[in-house]
């Protein structure tokens, strides 16, 4: 298996238990608003996908405030837990490269998903975010944050991920022209950084 199956694999294996670990902290209720809001999109109208639903935990509440939502994520355990969650969304089994993104998107969030993404294959789904989003739309996403572009496997008690760590210029880089920042938060979580990133689509 290469890494990304592996990957694939813990979170198949390990779903349960990541599950409850992701509901003690939460859902994202604020960067869900605040991804909205940007966007200047009536909720009523919304279109809004997610990039590595995982077990559907922010799916419940982007749901409650979007007239349409789909999520996607490559592991089917988890997909079986966000059905359960969300039964009316919209659930697909694909990763960031393969999901065929629909056309007039206003929002499209990444929580914690795109750090599994290589720097060439980030710069794809920002291709293909480019097409999917309408000109105004947001692009909103979390990621693992160092000061220099690095991979790092990780093995713990849920078995093996592989990360890769981004920062802002290389985002913005990655992203390119057709994307401008509209909104930035850092936070170091124990031994982690995390970096939040929204960016707008403003060309074609």
């Amino acid at each position: 298996m290469d890494w990304h199956e592996r990957t694939v694999d813990t979170y198949d294996r390990s779903a349960q238990q990541l599950a409850e670990y992701f509901k003690g902290i939460g859902s994202r209720t604020d960067d869900i608003e605040r991804g909205l809001e940007l966007a200047g999109v009536d909720p009523i109208t919304a279109r809004v996908i997610e990039i590595g639903c995982g077990d559907g935990r922010d799916a419940q509440e982007i749901a409650q405030r979007a007239g349409w939502y789909e999520g996607f994520d490559p592991s089917e355990k988890l997909l079986d837990l966000a059905r359960e969650k969300v039964p009316e969304g919209s659930f697909v089994k694909a990763d960031a490269l393969s999901y065929e993104y629909p056309q007039n998107i206003d929002v499209a969030f990444a929580f914690a998903s795109l750090l599994h993404v290589n720097e060439h294959d980030l710069s794809a789904v920002f291709q293909r975010l480019g097409q999917s989003l309408r000109f105004g739309g947001i692009v909103y996403l979390s990621l693992k944050e160092r000061e220099a572009y690095e991979e790092e496997v990780q093995k713990d008690q849920y078995g093996e991920r592989k990360f890769y760590y981004y920062n802002v210029p290389l985002v913005q880089s990655i992203a390119g022209t057709s994307f401008e920042s509209v909104f930035e938060d850092h936070q170091q979580r124990g031994a982690t950084g995390w970096l939040t990133l929204a960016l707008k689509k403003i060309n074609s």
